[in-house]
């Protein structure tokens, strides 16, 4: 799901559950859930709904090693068309019901779902578009791959007021959904826990999950008892969130979410007869957070909001970074001199002094990071050139130059090193040092002293 810098993705073993799904039906609050879907369930109905007699997609053995395309008929063909018409692609009663302004990705349904016609064809090509893969309108082999991995049921190309680009065309990686909270400090607070772990363990995983888009953005998140903006619980059956959203026990929906607002707005609901484990927790839930957050899927295959699950995975990547930001700030402005404390950050231009006013630490429209006595320069990130438009003094101890697609191009591989909450300091003395939150120094710019 996620890309940490300078290291490739981080995968964590996943509990055992063949055919397990994670799902919720969305309603006019806009819930949704993250959920395992191989494509041998793409038969199932939305969550609560009855099962359709469908036949799933046969073995890669079986399909043609051109895969299938323009002309073909049967029941595979009939499969890829359930399968897309149960994420967004054709026409669906129930995501129409549940999902407001949402409208098929394809305006014109099939002759007959089992012949592989110009519709379906149509349908493949936004598929491959919205899945990062090549775009050839046929199911070929890599097709199948995807289609045939956990996901999301949230549908395709849902970002009220629905848009949906021609395939031909550049799609947004990330995509929003439903509104944003109106302020970037939040609440949360836990309504109850598991029995499969305990609930430290629970809170630590929740609380990591939380952490991770702090880190690279502006809200702040504080624990309350009451009157909180998300609320984590975990249930079973039917929990008051009506029949259409009643867990349904082991081995089916894990958990749902609802998008921000009123009421259920933001809250994070887990079947609690699942088997939790503390890494399985803190990946459902990083995705869900997002959702909570207001964002909606990605098209990149690393990052945390890719509709595609693939294991446990505790990290977020440049798209999750570039998609919390188009939402909300990705940081907060310094005050005062001499510190750039957790969460706060630097635009082009923008710089952070001593607090005798003799050093400047400044970020430079060249994308270079300099620290000046005078006119003189006494160390910079060499990174003139390179793109980026912002750096930030994360929560997680590593200070780090950004592009605006969320794309690293320069740090201090200080996070885990140095303790969350760490602080940049531009000291009198002319050195740039980030201090762990406990005490110690994690990096210096070695300008010491002036």
């Amino acid at each position: 799901m996620a890309v940490a810098i300078g290291e490739r993705r981080r995968k964590l073993a996943s509990p055992s559950m063949e055919n397990v799904q994670m799902a919720s039906t969305n309603r006019f609050d806009s819930r949704l859930a993250l959920f395992l879907a191989p494509l041998a369930a793409a038969s199932l109905a939305l969550v609560g709904c009855a099962a359709d007699d469908i036949t799933t997609l046969g073995d890669e053995t079986t399909m043609e090693s051109a895969g299938l395309g323009l002309g073909a008929q049967g029941q595979d063909v009939k499969a890829v068309y359930e399968y897309l018409r149960r994420y967004g692609y054709y026409q669906n009663e129930e995501l129409a019901e549940h999902f407001p302004g949402w409208t098929p990705a394809v305006s014109r349904e099939p002759a007959d779902p089992a012949r592989f016609d110009e519709a379906i064809e149509e349908g493949v090509r936004l598929f491959q578009a919205q899945n990062g893969l090549a775009v050839t309108g046929v199911v070929d082999a890599e097709t199948q791959k995807v289609m045939e991995m956990p996901r999301c049921g949230h549908p395709d190309y849902y970002d009220p007021p629905s848009v949906v680009p021609r395939w031909d065309l550049d799609i947004d990686p990330y995509s929003h959904l439903g509104g944003t909270w109106s302020s970037t400090t939040l609440t949360y607070k836990f309504a109850n826990y598991t029995s499969d772990i305990s609930a430290s363990t629970v809170r630590t995983a929740l609380w990591n999950a939380i952490r991770s888009w702090t880190s690279i953005s502006n809200l702040n998140f504080n624990e309350v008892t009451s009157g909180e903006n998300i609320s984590f619980g975990f249930y079973t059956g039917d929990h008051g969130c009506g029949t259409s959203n009643t867990f349904d026990g082991s081995g089916g929906v894990l958990a749902h979410a609802w998008s921000p607002g009123g009421g259920l707005g933001g809250d994070v609901h887990f079947d609690d007869a699942e088997g939790w484990s503390s890494a399985y927790l803190e990946t459902v839930a990083l995705h869900e957070i997002g959702h909570a957050l207001g964002l909606g899927h990605s098209t990149v295959s690393s990052a945390t909001m890719y509709a595609y699950y693939s294991g446990n995975d505790t990290s977020l990547n440049y798209d999750d970074h570039a998609g919390i930001w188009s939402r909300y700030g990705a940081y907060t402005s310094p005050s005062g001199c001499g510190w750039l404390n957790a969460g706060q950050g630097l635009g082009a231009e923008q710089s952070v002094w001593s607090c005798d006013g003799r050093f400047q630490l400044k970020f430079q429209s060249d994308g270079n990071f300099v620290l000046y006595k005078g006119s003189q320069a006494l160390w910079d990130s060499n990174t003139n050139g390179d793109g980026g438009d912002r750096v930030i003094m994360q929560e997680d101890g590593n200070l780090v130059i950004y592009k605006s697609n969320g794309n690293a191009v320069w740090d201090t591989n200080t996070n885990g090193s140095s303790n969350y909450f760490a602080n940049l300091a531009v000291q009198n003395d002319g050195n740039v040092v980030i201090y762990r939150s406990g005490g110690g120094v994690a990096w210096a710019s070695g300008t010491c002293c002036h």
